[in-house]
């Protein structure tokens, strides 16, 4: 009909609109954390990375002090990082047996793309405090995450008691300004689990 406008698969709604707004939002709502043990290859090649990355770059920062950084690690590192994650263990637990050992050592070899999360926590504007710091690592790993997804990868998020103990701190030259925060994980899918129910905004929103 004249003056209707034909609206194919290959039309984009206007950039601020609100159906690009539906759509962003469905994007987020269908996010999921994805356990390492369950991403396999294909990983995330070197152009996909660098998309992450830059989505990383776009977080908040408080006083522009880029207070974060990653680290990734390739597949033939992953046996440094499986002995310093078993060296961990050992720390914790010297009672810790061989099975438990082997365990703690193969959480390395797990997905095929792994970043580390370092925070850097002071020693360069102490006004811009700890929370700061935190809020903008957040939201940037919150972004890779998103970035990800939309590349059609899954994508996983794990810390635990390893993450900023000595060993780990050692292999990743972390300075005394320096904490480990989490592993983020990417890889291909090997199975899905049905998408858990989201909080609904009157239950953590409320007006002074």
């Amino acid at each position: 009909m004249k003056g209707e406008r034909d609206m194919s698969a290959d039309d984009s709604p206007p950039e601020h609109s609100p159906l690009s707004a539906l759509r962003l939002l469905q994007h987020m709502r269908n996010r999921q954390h994805v356990a390492p043990k369950r991403l396999i290859s294909p990983g995330p090649n070197g152009d996909e990375l660098n998309l992450i990355l830059q989505a990383a770059a776009t977080a908040p920062d408080h006083g522009r002090l880029h207070p974060w950084r990653f680290m990734q690690v390739p597949m033939q590192q992953r046996d440094r990082l499986g002995r310093a994650f078993e060296l961990s263990l050992v720390e914790r637990d010297p009672n810790a047996n061989a099975e438990e050992r082997s365990r703690a050592h193969d959480k390395a070899f797990r997905s095929p793309c792994l970043l580390f999360a370092i925070l850097k926590t002071a020693g360069d504007a102490p006004e811009v405090g700890l929370a700061d710091r935190m809020i903008s690592l957040g939201c940037a790993i919150q972004n890779t995450q998103l970035l990800a997804n939309a590349l059609g990868y899954g994508c996983g998020i794990t810390s635990g008691q390893a993450v900023d103990s000595p060993p780990v701190r050692a292999l990743f030259g972390l300075t005394e300004l320096e904490t480990g925060v989490c592993f983020l994980s990417f890889g291909t899918i090997a199975s899905s689990k049905p998408p858990r129910q989201r909080p609904e905004p009157k239950d953590f929103f409320t007006h002074l």
